[in-house]
């Protein structure tokens, strides 16, 4: 039921076209996994608008779920996919993003953004920091809803993430800093590789693993875990963890990957996606990615076009009866022109976010398809 077929190799990069066969339908690589953290994407979108943005899959977030205590009732429910009324494939994060995010991404002010790169401003977070304790055992987490003490363990990750019916699910890792020193990374490496062995110990392989690749900055460090996880019986390899403090230092690691991953396993890099780093990206060789970015800038009024970002709250669009992207079929563009949109975010009505969040997917998938064509025809 679950098959990676590489269709075409460029022959100017590592880019390549494939499909990911699913029990819940076909991903044609590369492709960008939205966020749906709850399970659904922010915006106010349901499976319809997501259909007609041409999305493909999604991923969501299982600690969220257990924070929530609402794994259990899913699973009663059939699974994520009957419970949010979306056919299509999902994956489900194992909650080793927020290892970093509650723990030293909070304590030194950095965000799912400036946690691959620190000096980027936008959308900065502070919080309080809500990891107790990573050891042996798994993390212990303060809620950040109630406050209650919850243990993320290997086994209670996986456990959770079977109950959510996910097509697709992540070992647990730590997660780490771009502003670790070696000593730390290397722990966490070790950690995270005695906790993939443990996960793997519980599965019953209905659902399909990705294994994370760890390691932050550190040259040896990256291909130590590349090297294991090449040789753990998971679907998929996922790139991980601190990419380092600019893009021109996130290439290079994946470059450095690169020359000791397996090539015959999808390979997503994770939390990373916009349409600055997307072309690179995929033609580095990687099939999959994902990002909380393009929604959520759609949500502040910021649109993707092909001619970058569209801010749609600026005041002189307020006379622009013209669509956001000249020719898009998206629902958005089909029905609104950028004044509307602008006078709607004015107004601080929820549609604005909601169109703007449809058009920025939908644009996302053409772009995307247009590769792929590029692709198989040796021009990319």
């Amino acid at each position: 039921m679950f098959k990676f077929n590489i269709e075409k190799q460029s022959k100017k990069s590592k880019a390549r076209t494939g499909t990911i066969i699913t029990p819940h339908g076909r991903i044609n690589t590369p492709a960008f996994i939205p966020v749906a953290t709850l399970g659904v994407v922010k915006g106010g979108l349901d499976s319809n608008d997501l259909n007609q943005a041409n999305v493909q899959c999604q991923i969501t977030n299982t600690f969220h779920f257990i924070d929530l205590d609402r794994t259990k009732e899913v699973k009663k429910a059939g699974g994520l996919h009957k419970f949010f009324n979306f056919n299509k494939p999902i994956f489900t994060d194992s909650g080793g993003f927020q290892v970093f995010s509650l723990g030293k991404g909070a304590e030194l002010g950095l965000g799912k953004i400036g946690s691959i790169f620190p000096d980027k401003k936008i959308f900065k977070h502070t919080g309080i920091k809500l990891v107790k304790k990573i050891c042996e055992r798994g993390v212990l987490f303060r809620s950040p809803r109630d406050g209650r003490e919850i243990y993320l363990t290997p086994e209670s990750s996986y456990q959770a993430q079977k109950d959510l019916g996910a097509d697709f699910i992540y070992l647990l890792d730590v997660c780490g800093s771009p502003l670790d020193s070696k000593t730390i990374t290397q722990r966490e490496v070790e950690l995270s590789h005695e906790w993939f062995k443990r996960f793997i110990a519980k599965s019953d392989n209905k659902q399909k693993i990705f294994g994370i690749i760890q390691g932050g900055l550190f040259k040896d460090l990256r291909e130590q875990s590349t090297r294991f996880v090449n040789d753990l019986p998971v679907f998929g390899i996922a790139i991980g963890g601190a990419l380092g403090k600019s893009k021109t230092e996130m290439y290079k690691t994946i470059s450095l990957i690169n020359k000791h991953v397996d090539w015959q396993r999808p390979h997503h890099l994770l939390g990373i996606g916009d349409l600055e780093v997307m072309e690179n990206i995929i033609k580095l060789g990687i099939d999959l990615f994902d990002c909380a970015l393009p929604t959520r800038i759609a949500r502040h009024g910021i649109a993707l076009t092909s001619k970058g970002y569209l801010n749609l709250k600026k005041s002189v669009l307020k006379d622009k009866f013209k669509p956001i992207e000249r020719g898009c079929q998206c629902f958005a563009c089909q029905n609104y022109s950028q004044a509307q949109i602008n006078f709607l975010f004015k107004a601080r009505e929820q549609l604005a976010g909601r169109l703007t969040t449809i058009h920025n997917l939908f644009f996302l998938e053409e772009q995307l398809k247009k590769i792929r064509e590029k692709i198989n025809s040796n021009t990319f």
